[in-house]
């Protein structure tokens, strides 16, 4: 308790006790918004304002008269009173509380306007006396920095005309981040028009400054705007020379924000620096989506640019329409090579949702639903805080809320903590032990929120919204989104372990080890493998490989073999499989392998067909291998299918003029035998690329690639064989 907060909040009450309008000091020695509300009506009182309210507004401002030092002793005055209970609650002494302006109130004047970095006159005008009256502080903060405080006096001393005196406390807040946009705006220009608020004529006025080119007064707004954003680019001396220490600050900047690292402060940059969501005509990777994804949505993001999207576990669109992802939904983002982050909301809208229990509800909810969907262990799923907590809020509801969801998340053990919110939520969460948020997606797109209005990006961000729109025309392809800044931190899923993809990874081991260049890629079939798409295997000068799977039974329209399997069991002769000419070119201890392969292949496909094609195309001869499983049981009574198709591209050129019709396709004849041989035979990755290295082929000499299959077909499984 104060003694003299005690004594000025007793002296109201008997002074103004049952005027009308007046707001009653409780009397508890305390400084507070209440003593302020007390003094501010008691004021407006003494200007004669009929109906006092608790705010220092455009009456006040007009009807309140300087203030200054009393000639002589002076005689006591309720408004000098009212001038010392203020600096006393402010946390100043003006040397008593004895309602006279003399030396004692005069130093302290001095005193506060130094600290607000204004010139010390000793008088208090209304626009020092709005902000004597208020909690904001002038002094630098335990949580403020030295520099920030100064970039705050600046403001106040050269832009202080066009707003309200900014609290010099050192904390970068809202009222410093609108202070340096009405600077920004007052350098290039806009004076006259200058409000705080980066809009469309600040963007298109907004200057680019590099070395040498960069007047002193806006780059020093560039050096303040720097200084704000974080220790890391503080450039310490503010003369407004964009020397390289600016540049490398500025650079640091664009990296951080996943802008482009060029030492030059453009639109975009500046914007950056001074708004949470920047320029919102950027490009970008990520978004959000309230809306389900199909086919064809996922085609418009694909072709829009997107790679990741944010999806919902729950909940409904206005208690209608459905939000939560599905595992066909998943299976579509997946097919189209896109990845998802998930994100749990049921509420969030509003303070009063973050009550006790809560977060543990909600915790188990979301863990409930990413298990269900198959999300791998280890995934970060982000909880929504979607309304402008302030940071008192942020504090007494949010971190009570998210120490419940880290609670129930380190018992289970099975995913990562994120957050949703504005950025002062998101890094008040990220440093509070209880929380440990290991990612945050930041609502960048809400620019008005108190939490976002002069903070800095959390370090943790992995997400950052930015900008609504609808992509994909109208129709069914039409899709409205959030586009999110994207730092990679949080990679997002590209699968998920559900038991329908646990059972086709399963049997995808299975046939891979039945086919050699497959068998000696086993980092290609992990559990994050991709089904429905190309993969690579091999690539040289003479020959590419590549696998592509399917979760659709489809026998390729072009097959030239397709023979049935029947419990394990091939229908026809191996002659029949391989062709009689391919066949008898074999040994018979490559009869017995192969033999063997195929058998291990039909044993891995239990019921379905093998199936081989030639492809033969100018400079290329390609072949394939396909193995399509018909019924896979998973877990809990369903069935997927399965199919893997093994292509091999020889690139072989057997045109020369010099050779007759016959003797090509004598050479084609071996090129086609030595293919077939090869896709379903013993020939490893390992041994393709010794050969390869070995200089045995020489991509485009005919002879060379002759001798080539020449050496395969010769060539037994000890190596042995003639070329």
């Amino acid at each position: 308790m104060d003694e003299r907060v005690l004594e000025t909040q007793q002296w109201l009450n008997r002074t103004y006790k049952g005027v009308p309008g007046y707001i009653p000091a409780e009397e508890n020695g305390r400084t507070s918004g209440y003593v302020f509300n007390s003094l501010i009506t008691a004021l407006q009182i003494e200007l004669g304002i009929t109906s006092p309210v608790p705010s220092f507004g455009p009456t006040t401002k007009n009807k309140f008269k300087p203030l200054s030092k009393q000639a002589g002793e002076g005689s006591p005055k309720n408004i000098y009173y009212i001038l010392q209970g203020s600096f006393w609650c402010k946390g100043y002494s003006p040397g008593g509380f004895t309602g006279q302006f003399l030396d004692g109130t005069e130093r302290a004047v001095k005193e506060f306007q130094k600290d607000a970095g204004l010139s010390p006159t000793g008088v208090v005008d209304a626009k020092l006396m709005a902000v004597i009256m208020n909690t904001d502080g002038f002094r630098l903060s335990s949580q403020g920095r030295a520099s920030v405080r100064f970039v705050q006096q600046q403001l106040n001393a050269n832009y202080g005309h066009h707003f309200d005196y900014i609290p010099t406390d050192g904390i970068y807040e809202r009222k410093t981040n609108k202070a340096l946009i009405y600077a920004l705006q007052v350098e290039i220009g806009l004076s006259a028009v200058a409000n705080g608020n980066f809009g469309p004529t600040t963007s298109d006025q907004c200057p680019t400054l590099s070395p040498g080119n960069a007047p002193v007064k806006t780059t020093k707004v560039l050096q303040y705007a720097l200084a704000c954003n974080g220790e890391e680019y503080d450039t310490l001396t503010y003369d407004g020379v964009y020397n390289a220490r600016v540049a490398t600050a500025v650079g640091l900047f664009q990296s951080f924000m996943t802008l482009k690292n060029t030492g030059v402060a453009d639109m975009p940059t500046i914007k950056q620096l001074l708004t949470s969501n920047g320029d919102t005509n950027r490009k970008a990777v990520a978004c959000d989506a309230s809306t389900i994804i199909d086919r064809e949505k996922a085609y418009t993001l694909v072709e829009n640019g997107y790679k990741i999207i944010g999806r919902y576990l729950t909940g409904t669109v206005g208690g209608v329409r459905s939000k939560a992802m599905t595992t066909e939904e998943l299976e579509i983002i997946f097919d189209n090579g896109l990845r998802v982050f998930p994100i749990y909301q049921d509420g969030g809208y509003y303070a009063e949702y973050f009550v006790k229990g809560k977060g543990t509800t909600d915790a188990n909810k979301a863990i409930q639903a990413a298990k269900k969907l198959g999300f791998p262990k280890g995934t970060a799923i982000y909880f929504a805080v979607d309304f402008d907590a302030y940071d008192y809020q942020v504090d007494s509801l949010i971190l009570p809320y998210m120490a419940e969801v880290r609670s129930v998340f380190d018992a289970d053990g099975s995913y990562e903590v994120g957050i949703y919110g504005a950025r002062n939520t998101c890094i008040k969460c990220q440093n509070d032990p209880s929380v440990r948020s290991k990612y945050s997606f930041v609502s960048n797109m809400s620019t008005g929120f108190s939490g976002n209005l002069g903070f800095p990006m959390p370090t943790n961000w992995s997400f950052g919204q930015f900008y609504e729109l609808t992509i994909g025309g109208s129709g069914d392809y039409a899709i409205g989104i959030d586009k999110n800044d994207y730092s990679g931190l949080d990679k997002g899923v590209s699968y998920t372990e559900t038991p329908e993809r646990k059972a086709l990874l399963k049997e995808l081991d299975k046939i891979v080890s039945c086919i050699p260049i497959l068998e000696a890629n086993p980092s290609l079939f992990t559990a994050n493998f991709v089904f429905n798409k190309r993969t690579e295997v091999y690539r040289s000068p003479t020959v590419d490989v590549d696998v592509i799977t399917t979760t659709n039974f489809i026998i390729p329209g072009e097959t030239d073999v397709v023979v049935e399997v029947d419990r394990g069991k091939i229908g026809v002769s191996m002659e029949t499989l391989f062709g009689e000419k391919a066949y008898g070119r074999l040994s018979a201890n490559q009869k017995s392998i192969y033999s063997q392969k195929i058998d291990d292949l039909a044993i891995s496909i239990g019921n379905g067909v093998i199936g081989m094609s030639t492809t033969v195309k100018p400079g290329q001869v390609i072949m394939t291998v396909s193995a399509y499983k018909r019924e896979i049981p998973v877990e809990g009574g369903n069935t997927v299918k399965l199919g893997v198709t093994v292509e091999y591209t020889f690139k072989v050129n057997p045109v020369d003029p010099g050779l007759s019709p016959v003797e090509v396709e004598e050479i084609l004849e071996n090129v086609l035998i030595a293919a077939a041989v090869m896709t379903v035979g013993a020939v490893s990755y390992m041994a393709v690329a010794a050969i390869v290295s070995g200089g045995i082929l020489v991509a485009g000499t005919i002879y060379s690639t002759i001798a080539f299959f020449a050496y395969l077909l010769g060539k037994d499984d000890d190596n042995n064989g003639e070329v």
